[in-house]
């Protein structure tokens, strides 16, 4: 491994948004979205200091804790340079707590960033290692990596102490467009895990079993008419659903309204419903998902493209100080 620490230098990483889950593909699916997160990074000899700016960042810490300085602290260890010092300037633009991997954006832009620094001694699979170990399950982690759609999972263990393996691939999006209705009210993600029961009905896993293979053949196969029963669930959003009123009323809503398939995104609690790029249904899915967020309490709809590009880096200048 040849590492060549570049000091006084910054970069600026950016990582996507994503969608986990897509409806039954739980812990395992994973598609990126054209939002991105931005974060500056440059290294120093010692020391650290971050900065946060953008709607939420009162709720994002400004030391050891933040995600994106983990993940650099990540990869400076396994690089073998745990001491060095980090100046990073985080740029929030996504919804922290509403489903769509704000954190594992964060995760993303800090592992990227800090591998150019250190001359990216890392291969892409070290780096989705190391971020799935911080976001503990694969499935937006790697699509904020790779970009486009990822199937990914962690490696059986192997031999007593050998590191697990994450082993993810990627597909490139349909040409499909994303509407996404976004709750005002945030549901963290240890709520919605609590949710969940430790054991299932076998006839719930088969079903589950059987969507997961349809979508994934589906978006390999360009067969987009399936999407509306390959994005049915049975694992996890029936459990969630009390956490998130309307979330029924909300996904029939945008599948009556013309769209090819809705499900929770992520933990929830935005819906993500996918419509054809160039169809005349968005608008109609648009106007049906804001009535069901306003029946979730209030919030916004979006639409966001789907994006074939994941975490990137390229020379930065040093951010305003207003962090």
């Amino acid at each position: 491994m040849s590492v060549a620490p570049r000091f006084g230098l910054w970069v600026a990483a950016s990582a996507p948004a994503t969608s986990a889950n897509l409806g039954p593909g739980f812990d395992a699916l994973g598609l990126a979205l054209d939002w991105r997160e931005s974060v500056y990074c440059a290294l120093e000899r010692s020391g650290l200091d971050v900065g946060v700016s953008g709607p939420g960042a009162g709720q994002v810490p400004r030391n050891e804790a933040n995600l994106a300085v983990r993940a650099a602290r990540a990869v400076l260890t396994a690089a073998g340079m745990p001491r060095l010092g980090l100046r990073l300037r985080q740029r929030l633009a996504l919804p922290v707590g509403r489903g769509l991997g704000s954190s594992a954006a964060a995760v993303a832009a800090g592992l990227v960033g800090a591998n150019r620094l250190l001359g990216d001694p890392l291969t892409q699979d070290e780096l989705l290692a190391l971020g799935t170990c911080i976001e503990d399950h694969p499935d937006n982690v790697a699509p904020a990596l790779l970009g486009g759609f990822c199937a990914a999972c962690v490696a059986a263990e192997g031999a007593a102490g050998a590191q697990r393996r994450v082993l993810a691939v990627r597909l490139e999006p349909p040409a499909l467009a994303a509407i996404v209705a976004i709750p005002d009210r945030p549901l963290p993600t240890h709520l919605a895990r609590q949710a969940l029961p430790h054991q299932v009905a076998f006839g719930d896993a088969v079903a589950n079993v059987q969507r997961v293979a349809l979508l994934v053949a589906a978006v390999a196969a360009g067969r987009m008419d399936v999407l509306g029963e390959a994005t049915v669930d049975r694992l996890h959003q029936p459990y969630r659903a009390s956490l998130v009123p309307g979330l029924g009323a909300c996904i029939q809503g945008a599948l009556a309204a013309g769209a090819l398939g809705a499900f929770l995104s992520g933990a929830g609690p935005s819906v993500l419903a996918l419509v054809p790029r160039d169809g005349p249904d968005a608008e109609v899915v648009a106007r049906a998902l804001g009535s069901g967020v306003r029946g979730m309490g209030g919030g916004l709809v979006r639409r966001l493209e789907l994006s074939a590009r994941g975490a990137w880096v390229e020379p930065g200048v040093l951010p305003g100080e207003d962090a």
